[in-house]
């Protein structure tokens, strides 16, 4: 089974002879900034976002992003990178005594002592085997509850999936890494172990290796320095990257990391925390929870991707983790989910491998062919509902920037009412079925800038 990761940088299914129908300046690489109206593109009305805030002043936003890691030298983001003004560099000492030593530009959940990202980890369903094992062999189902029945359901079908591949695949990094019951990343990890509850564990320092690239892209979208000639521009113009790294290459991420870098991020100044990431399995689904409610009492927002798997996220068995559903039925107020849209309005609008869901996705965003910064300060153009979260971050960061007594629910609030509406019927994504495109999230649109900022004004003016 693809990681979903993988497919943010694999899969690029907005075709040539699609953007062959764009304006000139849509083919510069910037088509998520155009109008739906003026453009009869679905952008995200950035430019004219811009222009109703031209004369207000802003404040500098921190954002994280969880990822694989970013390129924190590349040309276009090196000036927007987060530094921890109370760590001293290289001094081996923990200065601000939040218990990671060092920590100037974020943290390395999956680093090395020297900081090479270990970006090989075991499939969610190898992870979900080995750790549930125990639990559910030989188990008498008639004694469970109906959570417990699920998870069984989880545990018979990672199974199935680990037994296919150790029988059947001939791939050497299947059988390496994801599907390796003897591969232990944290006996690469610095000073971690295989309990979940680690926490100071990793490095400071972010060496990626050759093809670890996402962290990257994603910190592009949502801040590369705008208006400085070269490269492009990011969405928000008064942001400082935050990169925690706790994504992997390949296999699944542990969700001991994502928890690890939910709380670094909320402890060391994040308003916004970007994943785009998710996993169909979850071991520790608890860990992350605790997390996700941690940053919620902190008012931290949480916007995280849809998946490309072209499912209704709304069902357990699709869930795409993490998810914004405590164990207890409750939902995090401070989490948005974002799905994947194309430029055209059409039926293709919906891209066919984005995830869907009334309850589960909250908007849509562009996530085709969006041209962002690259490791090695070079440039790229990349798909996938991943691309489309950093869109939504960016706009996040823009309201909370320039209208900074926003509360965190109000943002969210915001992002969800002012999105535009398409009148349009499409493919529900995996499909040929023909639905409205406003049944395939909860606010029924695509998130827009301009609309967002009309409406800040309006809130903190009354």
């Amino acid at each position: 089974m693809f990681k979903t990761i993988a497919l943010f940088g694999l899969v690029a299914l907005c075709s040539q002879n699609i953007f062959g129908q764009l304006s000139a300046k849509a083919n510069a690489g910037n088509w998520l900034a155009l109008d739906p109206k003026a453009d009869t593109i679905a952008g995200i009305s950035l430019y004219k976002a811009y222009d109703l805030l031209k004369g207000k002043s802003s404040q500098t936003i921190i954002v994280a992003v969880i990822d694989n890691g970013v390129d924190i030298e590349h040309e276009d983001l090196k000036n927007i990178i987060w530094r921890n003004k109370n760590e001293i560099p290289g001094n081996g000492i923990d200065d601000d005594h939040n218990g990671y030593i060092d920590d100037v530009h974020g943290w390395n959940f999956r680093g090395s002592k020297d900081g090479t990202i270990i970006c090989n980890e075991r499939a969610g369903a190898t992870q979900i085997y080995l750790a549930w094992k125990n639990r559910f062999e030989n188990i008498d189902s008639n004694l469970l509850d109906s959570t417990e029945k699920k998870e069984l359901s989880m545990y018979i079908k990672a199974k199935t999936e680990y037994l296919d591949k150790i029988n059947t695949s001939r791939d050497s990094i299947e059988l390496n890494y994801s599907y390796n019951s003897h591969y232990h990343s944290s006996e690469l990890i610095a000073n971690d172990s295989e309990s979940s509850t680690t926490h100071f564990y990793g490095s400071p320092y972010f060496k990626l290796p050759p093809n670890v690239n996402h962290g990257t892209y994603v910190s592009g979208i949502i801040a590369a320095e705008r208006n400085n000639t070269i490269g492009t521009n990011g969405i928000a113009d008064n942001v400082l990257i935050m990169p925690v790294v706790a994504s992997t290459q390949v296999g699944d991420e542990r969700d001991k990391d994502v928890a690890n870098a939910i709380r670094y991020a909320v402890d060391n100044g994040a308003r916004i925390i970007n994943i785009s990431f998710s996993k169909i399995y979850s071991t520790d689904k608890k860990l992350v929870d605790e997390a996700i409610r941690y940053a919620e009492k902190k008012k931290v927002l949480i916007i995280h991707c849809a998946g490309n798997d072209g499912v209704n996220i709304d069902s357990f068995y699709n869930y795409h983790y993490p998810v914004a559903l405590y164990d207890d039925g409750e939902k995090a107020n401070n989490f948005i989910t974002v799905g994947w849209n194309r430029p055209l309005f059409d039926y293709r609008l919906a891209h066919p491998n984005s995830g869907y869901g009334k309850k589960n996705v909250d908007l849509f965003a562009p996530g085709s062919d969006i041209f962002t910064t690259a490791p090695s300060s070079e440039y790229d153009f990349r798909s996938g509902s991943s691309m489309s979260t950093p869109c939504v971050t960016g706009v996040a960061a823009l309201l909370l920037s320039y209208f900074p007594n926003l509360s965190m629910m109000q943002v969210k609030d915001i992002l969800l009412k002012s999105v535009f509406i398409p009148e349009q019927m499409v493919n529900k994504p995996g499909t040929k079925i023909q639905v409205p495109f406003t049944t395939l999230s909860a606010s029924g649109g695509i998130v827009n800038a301009y609309n967002a900022v009309q409406m800040a004004i309006h809130v903190t003016q009354h």
